[in-house]
């Protein structure tokens, strides 16, 4: 009998201790009929920028869901039954779901930057009303991500309104928008750390932002902008100033080659600038519709006139021999009426969209060594984006993979909140697409890897 007695108490004891150890208030957390919390991911270990959709239900989230709070390493940053969290830098978080009394913790590591590798499209927006600024979409085709708006989610800030190119350099990324601080904007001229897209600083300048600069290059300290009278010299501190003989500088976006830059002009030239001074000078047969480096260490260009007399030139960026190397007249339109390089080269082939303004567009290839152009893709295929009918600055080639970027809009009005974001590998088959992702782009960037 005493035996039995034991046994039963043993086993009371033990169900006890088990009792206690499921009971979620032994350790802080909460009973599930009072306060649950699902996440999108069970992952702690997540990317730079992921969103984490969280969303709380029990008990109280019923009762009382405007006493429902979420806080991100100690601070209060949201209210209600959903948060969706997106870490914006490397580092370690902690978020908090409380429900009056009752809590409950996941804790989110962000172990390394995301931007070492992929592309960016820069956006300038609607620039014809007040609504939007400029906006940064990322893209890693290896990951399968299309994301757009990461600077906003990085600094919670907006970048300048009408944003028009962004050059690498210094380990940072430069970002020049037409209109400043316009519609909320932060700036003239933005500067993050090029892998984590952290803010380091902001430029205004209210008389340079008058002369509307649209094009950047960097080289060591010396920031080049292309504005409406000229190309101007400065630092990240100021002090531009215009340099002589630039004054009919072309709004097209420039080339960086070693010490030097390279500018077309609206009347038929191309500048060598180096320095604080232009030190070559090369006619061409018509104005220039695109600037493009070659792996040699070259420079492709690519000429028009309004669509005839299209011919793609081999130049070279030798400071004591700056001539022609090898010109070839071709067919189809290089008529370019945005202000990115209508050429796209991947070795010796050199993509470009033919698209009259907003008629349906091709992507067409140009094999420089064959002498040959050939169809790569007819966009109206509805594999691709047969929805999108208007070119804007639109296409990118990634020179050391050959994938083809684009980004599709539907048309100009409000027809631009209709767009498509996707790459092509080298057949033309579809890597990534996404829907909404772009906004009137500016031109593709491909990250600098070592």
């Amino acid at each position: 009998m005493t035996k039995k007695i034991l046994w039963a108490s043993l086993a009371l004891v033990v169900a006890f201790a088990s009792c206690k150890k499921d009971d979620p208030n032994n350790n802080g957390s909460t009973p599930t009929e009072e306060l649950k919390l699902t996440a999108s991911t069970d992952a702690e270990k997540v990317q730079q920028i992921d969103k984490i959709e969280l969303t709380a239900s029990g008990s109280r989230v019923t009762a009382a869901p405007n006493q429902v709070a979420w806080l991100v390493n100690g601070k209060q940053v949201a209210k209600g039954a959903k948060y969706t969290f997106i870490p914006p830098l490397p580092g370690n978080y902690t978020v908090i779901l409380r429900a009056g009394n009752r809590e409950i913790t996941r804790k989110y590591t962000v172990a390394e930057p995301r931007f070492t590798k992929g592309a960016f499209l820069l956006n300038e927006g609607r620039g014809t009303d007040d609504v939007e600024t400029g906006t940064l979409t990322y893209v890693d085709v290896k990951g399968k991500v299309i994301l757009d708006s990461a600077y906003i989610h990085v600094n919670g800030t907006k970048l300048g309104h009408v944003c028009q190119d962004l050059a690498f350099a210094n380990e940072k990324i430069y970002i020049i928008s037409q209109n400043g601080k316009r519609n909320g904007g932060e700036g003239l001229l933005t500067i993050a750390k090029a892998n984590t897209l952290e803010k380091i600083k902001v430029f205004n300048d209210a008389v340079l932002e008058a002369k509307d600069p649209t094009h950047i290059a960097v080289i060591d300290s010396r920031i080049y902008l292309r504005a409406g009278d000229g190309v101007y010299l400065g630092t990240e501190d100021g002090g531009f100033k215009v340099i002589a003989g630039t004054e009919k500088a072309q709004k097209l976006r420039m080339a960086t080659i070693g010490q030097r830059v390279f500018v077309s002009t609206s009347d038929k030239k191309l500048l060598m600038i180096q320095g604080d001074r232009v030190v070559q000078t090369l006619a061409l047969d018509e104005k220039a519709t695109g600037l493009a480096l070659a792996d040699d260490g070259n420079l492709w260009v690519s000429i028009s006139k309004d669509g005839n007399n299209n011919q793609i030139l081999k130049v070279s960026a030798d400071p004591a021999d700056f001539k022609i190397l090898d010109k070839q007249t071709i067919t189809p339109s290089l008529h370019n009426y945005t202000t990115a390089s209508v050429i796209q080269p991947y070795g010796n082939s050199l993509y470009f969209g033919v698209a009259a303004w907003g008629k349906p567009v091709s992507i067409q290839k140009y094999d420089f060594t064959a002498k040959t152009n050939t169809l790569f893709v007819n966009l109206q295929e509805s594999s691709y984006a047969s929805e999108m009918k208007t070119y804007y600055n639109s296409l990118g080639v990634d020179p050391k993979t050959g994938y083809i970027y684009y980004a599709g809009i539907k048309g100009f009005g409000m027809d631009y909140k209709t767009n498509m974001t996707f790459v092509l590998d080298p057949q033309g088959n579809v890597l990534v697409k996404k829907d909404n992702t772009n906004s009137f782009p500016a031109g593709w960037y491909f990250i600098p890897t070592k």
